[in-house]
């Protein structure tokens, strides 16, 4: 198996990664591009009316995902490949579809196998939306491309 260390960010991650937020090849995906500077990881994000919950609003939901998904990535970029336990949100103002997003997310707190993260959604003017603490427990199996490809091919067999 690959380690992850290896993998993330890599060519080969990118060709397999299917994942909901950041998989470049998820047809029905956010495709977010996820960056890292110093202690901050961020995406940027423009909601469509497909993502929207209630009078062209942002479907709350969504905004969870995203800031879960960065807290997760600020981790795994750091060598902690983690998954995510325990996530409390607080919505702050409604989302209006069109409006871009600032995503950000850092750690609070390091206790060894578990990690305090917090994030948040700002309006590009600066407006904070969202923001969200969480705890995530840190994996010793990291990705495990092999056995998830092998299940999705199996699956995709039995259907047809």
């Amino acid at each position: 198996m690959t380690d992850y260390k290896e993998l993330y960010g890599s060519q080969q991650w990118q060709e397999v990664n299917k994942c909901f937020c950041c998989g470049p090849n998820n047809p029905i995906g956010l495709k977010l591009a996820i960056k890292h500077k110093g202690d901050i990881t961020y995406t940027t994000f423009t909601p469509r009316l497909e993502h929207s919950g209630w009078l062209n609003m942002m479907h709350g939901g969504l905004l969870t995902t995203i800031m879960d998904e960065v807290m997760g990535h600020w981790l795994w970029s750091r060598g902690n490949p983690a998954m995510t336990v325990e996530m409390t949100t607080r919505y702050l103002k409604p989302v209006p579809i069109g409006e871009p997003l600032v995503v950000t997310a850092r750690q609070q707190v390091d206790r060894g196998r578990l990690a305090n993260m917090q994030a948040e959604i700002t309006l590009a003017d600066g407006t904070q939306v969202a923001k969200a603490t969480a705890k995530f427990i840190k994996t010793e199996k990291g990705l495990q491309i092999e056995s998830g490809k092998g299940n999705v091919d199996n699956e995709e067999k039995s259907m047809s």
